[in-house]
């Protein structure tokens, strides 16, 4: 069902205005990651409150992203998500003013919140303003914009750092995420300032997914085979029930059946590590023996461009392996990889490091399809939401945890905490296998 102006014109605008939403709030959600360092010395504070910086605002993003998605129907849509991006770049804008790491931190957890109000709310405006043919491509598109975002809060930053101290680094991520901002604004005038018609566009449709919001999950590929749970339906957010035009039973508030919180868990934990690692890795270059620049570090989150190979042909792995399979070959990957950054050697880091990262997104990817899969009684949007909940609050348990160990046993700190995390993973999969993650025969 459309409303509204149903043409290709209005159609790539709605898509070019969430992708630049996207963009732009995770251009300034990670600009700090790469600057601990920096931070640390402007400051004179210890690592672990340096983390912070990172660790509170993806705290507040995951406490706020299911308020948001229940306030967006309320205000509108667009409103939100462009009230988000604006507010979002204004408070990246006065954080390299900031004169003490107290404020610093505060601002970054109030960016945090404005943040939120982008992935809570992103998709099902999609789903509302675009007719269901396009509705998958529009998303694919999405996620793109978020990954696009979240590499380039990290590389643009620590370049322009190098140019322009972490305070200039700071304020360009800033004004080319406000400059975005207001094409978003211009882009969604209409629903910004005519009645919100957005809200009722689709209103029919459910069930919309949410997998892979933040950092990348797969596009453009089958849906990988779900392990004992039903084929996707149109109506599985709703259950059975609705399909029939019964009225569905009451679900719980947080989801935790059918080996649900084994999957927010492996999330939860592939996030430690992830986060965690790469928050500590500038430290480690910038110490001995190579004392690595901001630019040149920066150019180390290169490697998270792996994670979107890995993502990109995940539906085609699904097709031919079990998810217990795929799972377990992250983590021997991801395994591997901690231990090769043990050794003191650039080019034996970045290998690493790349091994690290494509095995997370293996866990990543795998996790956070099956939290979006249809299951009898579970609502699925509600479930995926949960997900992205303890996800991002993994990020920023593993940012200020790495902190504390790389403080007190320095890098090896943050590979064992990598270690027992992945370790973890790889039980909590092979004794799920039976409820959650094993192909059918």
């Amino acid at each position: 069902m459309t409303t509204g102006q149903p043409n290709a014109t209005s159609d790539r605008r709605t898509v070019v205005a969430v992708f630049l939403a996207g963009v732009a709030v995770f251009l300034v959600l990670y600009e700090t990651q790469g600057l601990i360092p920096a931070i640390r010395t402007a400051y004179d504070i210890d690592a672990p409150t340096a983390s912070l910086t990172v660790s509170a605002t993806n705290v507040a993003m995951a406490v706020f992203l299911i308020p948001f998605s229940l306030l967006a129907p309320r205000i509108g849509h667009a409103r939100q998500i462009a009230g988000g991006v604006i507010l979002a770049a204004l408070l990246a804008l006065v954080l390299p003013f900031m004169p003490t790491a107290e404020l610093l931190i505060a601002v970054r957890l109030l960016q945090g919140v404005a943040i939120a109000s982008v992935p809570a709310t992103a998709m099902a405006y999609l789903s509302l303003r675009l007719p269901s043919s396009a509705l998958p491509g529009a998303i694919g598109v999405y996620i793109a914009g978020n990954t696009i975002g979240g590499l380039c809060s990290r590389l643009l930053t620590g370049l322009a750092a190098e140019l322009l101290g972490w305070h200039g680094g700071l304020a360009v991520t800033a004004a080319v995420s406000l400059s975005f901002g207001l094409v978003v604004v211009w882009l969604l005038r209409r629903d910004l300032f005519g009645a919100r018609r957005s809200d009722r566009r689709g209103a029919g449709r459910t069930g919309v997914d949410l997998d892979g919001l933040g950092d990348p999950a797969p596009v453009g590929e089958p849906e990988p085979v779900d392990d004992s749970t039903p084929a996707a339906d149109p109506n599985a957010a709703a259950g059975p029930e609705a399909a029939s035009g019964e009225r569905s039973p009451r679900r719980a508030v947080v989801p935790l059946g059918s080996g649900l919180w084994r999957i927010y868990l492996t999330g939860f934990l592939c996030m430690i590590v992830f986060g965690g690692s790469f928050t500590m890795l500038g430290s480690r270059l910038q110490h001995d023996p190579w004392h690595l620049s901001e630019g040149a570090v920066a150019l180390f989150f290169l490697i998270y461009l792996v994670g979107t190979v890995v993502t990109t042909y995940y539906g085609r792995l699904a097709t031919k392996f079990s998810r217990t399979r795929l799972t377990l070959v992250g983590m021997v990957t991801s395994i591997a990889g901690a231990g090769l950054t043990l050794i003191d050697s650039l080019v034996w880091i970045i290998v690493g490091m790349s091994l690290l990262t494509g095995g997370f997104f293996l866990g990543h990817t795998g996790a956070s399809a099956a939290a979006s899969a249809a299951r009898p009684g579970v609502d699925t949007t509600r479930s995926s939401a949960v997900y992205l909940t303890v996800y991002y609050l993994g990020t920023s348990l593993g940012a200020w945890l790495s902190a504390v160990l790389f403080t007190d046993f320095a890098w090896p700190g943050v590979v064992a905490m990598c270690m027992v995390s992945l370790i973890a993973v790889f039980a909590l999969t092979l004794t799920g296998a039976s409820i959650g993650f094993r192909k059918r025969p």
